[in-house]
């Protein structure tokens, strides 16, 4: 007998979290409405656009750090015993012409100066300075010349560009990840359609083979396979019932909405699959380097390859200008805020150079390290190219295969009817034997079954081959 279990493959590892506390509400969806609200309000899809935010701010500090800055400085300091310099005693004496001049006026006038003589190894112990000092002013620094800051601001505003087609690439993703949940959605819907009409015919033919038991026609044999087979059909119901709500809320989660919002899907499976065309899709050409991914990885190129060259930029001069305006006051008690108190000024400017000059061939080891890199990621960049045309070929191929799937499903559903319909009129006859009734009926809800597990693989397929081809609507 038909088993729906195939609804449950795309809930494997499947979670929710809520987006708000409102109270819940009914949102009547198609398909491209909801991926459309997927593309506003899924959770990648506010993360990819935080991260392209996250990467603009990440330019304008860049391009910061290169125009002026200025700081505002201060500092206090208290001498706790003031610094003592030790300088020869005679180191502030007279001159030696004035000590000559001293020594002739006393000789002519027998005047005798009484003066110590010089002891070149005499020393004298002083002190200089307040015990409170103050500095306050400001610093201005403006950069002038640097090859990596140049660079590195070229980096960041590729990789700010690049953001962008990640967020690209994202919107693909959700598209796909939203039509699948929607199919699923609508196939579990369906599945309970077919066992709800497959039970009201077994209902219908119980009524009447017991009907006929109670007046000799048929054995009890043919009344208990009826009662067994309505009691699979009410299991396989319920189980299908179950899945409905299980499938809504993967579709909610996929879509970003409200976990205790419902849900109604204008679309129908006939309708989804009319709107399809997949024989337009088996003709587009393919065109990898059109793919979000792809541009994203020539971005990640590119930047290895400005990471080289920022590498090397590192061995350039690096010129930076500076000014400083400070007022410095001493006291010998914390008085700084009288007015009457003097404040000396200080007052300077310049520019800074510096230049590596040797580094032990270790910056060539680093140039040559990021040369690495530049090659791995052209590597990936060729490894994705070749991947994405294998996704391509196999979507491809996928859908051609379900394509041809469905049309035999179909046609083999239309056969099972017949045969059903057939073995009804002569089991009402008493022409065929329950037991080949219950067969004739089995083969139609496996066929049945088939046929749309046959639409959700087609409609899936086409998802996929879209995604291949980053030709959503």
């Amino acid at each position: 007998m038909m088993r729906f279990s195939f609804l449950l493959i795309l809930l494997a590892g499947f979670g929710m979290r809520p987006t708000s506390a409102q109270s819940p509400q009914s949102l009547q969806v198609t398909l491209a409405e909801a991926q459309d609200i997927a593309l506003k309000q899924a959770f990648s899809m506010q993360f990819a656009r935080l991260d392209q935010a996250q990467a603009e701010r990440d330019v304008k500090q860049l391009l910061a750090s290169g125009l002026p800055q200025i700081n505002l400085v201060a500092d206090y300091s208290q001498y706790i015993d003031i610094p003592t310099q030790v300088v020869p005693a005679d180191a502030f004496g007279l001159p030696s012409y004035f000590n000559d001049f001293l020594s002739g006026v006393a000789e002519e006038t027998g005047v005798v100066l009484n003066a110590p003589p010089a002891d070149p190894n005499a020393l004298s112990e002083l002190q200089f300075g307040q015990n409170h000092t103050v500095n306050v002013g400001v610093q201005a620094t403006q950069l002038l010349f640097s090859g990596s800051y140049f660079v590195g601001l070229r980096a960041a505003q590729l990789y700010a560009d690049s953001k962008e087609q990640s967020i690209q690439r994202t919107a693909d993703e959700v598209r796909q990840q939203v039509a699948q949940a929607y199919h699923v959605a609508l196939g579990a819907a369906e599945g309970v359609n077919l066992l709800e009409k497959a039970l009201e015919l077994v209902q219908t033919s119980l009524e009447e083979t017991q009907q006929l038991h109670a007046e000799g026609f048929v054995n009890q044999i043919a009344v208990d396979q009826l009662e067994l087979a309505m009691q699979e059909l009410e299991l396989e119901w319920s189980s299908a019932k179950l899945q409905v709500p299980l499938t809504q809320a993967l579709l909610r989660f996929q879509m970003g909405v409200d976990p205790k919002m419902e849900l109604k899907l204008k679309d129908s499976l006939e309708g989804l699959l009319s709107q399809k065309n997949g024989l337009a899709l088996l003709s587009q050409a393919f065109n990898a380097n059109a793919l979000p991914g792809i541009q994203l990885q020539e971005s990640v190129v590119e930047l290895a390859r400005l990471d080289v060259r920022n590498q090397q930029a590192k061995g350039l001069p690096q010129v930076a200008a500076f000014y400083t305006n400070q007022g410095n006051a001493q006291r010998d008690a914390f008085n700084f805020f009288d007015a009457d108190g003097n404040w000396y000024p200080v007052q300077l400017w310049g520019v800074n150079f510096s230049m590596p000059l040797w580094t032990s061939f270790g910056g060539k080891q680093q140039i040559e390290k990021k040369r690495i890199q530049e090659d791995r990621a052209n590597l990936g960049l060729e490894q994705m190219r070749q991947a994405a045309q294998m996704q391509f070929d196999n979507a491809r191929l996928t859908l051609e295969l379900t394509m041809a799937a469905y049309q035999n499903r179909t046609r083999s559903e239309a056969i099972a009817q017949r045969i059903f319909d057939q073995s009804y009129v002569a089991y009402q006859e008493g022409l065929v034997s329950s037991f080949e009734w219950t067969q004739a009926r089995n083969q139609l809800l496996e066929a049945q079954g088939n046929s749309l597990s046959a639409v959700l693989d087609w409609l899936n397929a086409q998802t996929e081959l879209k995604r291949a081809l980053s030709e959503f609507e």
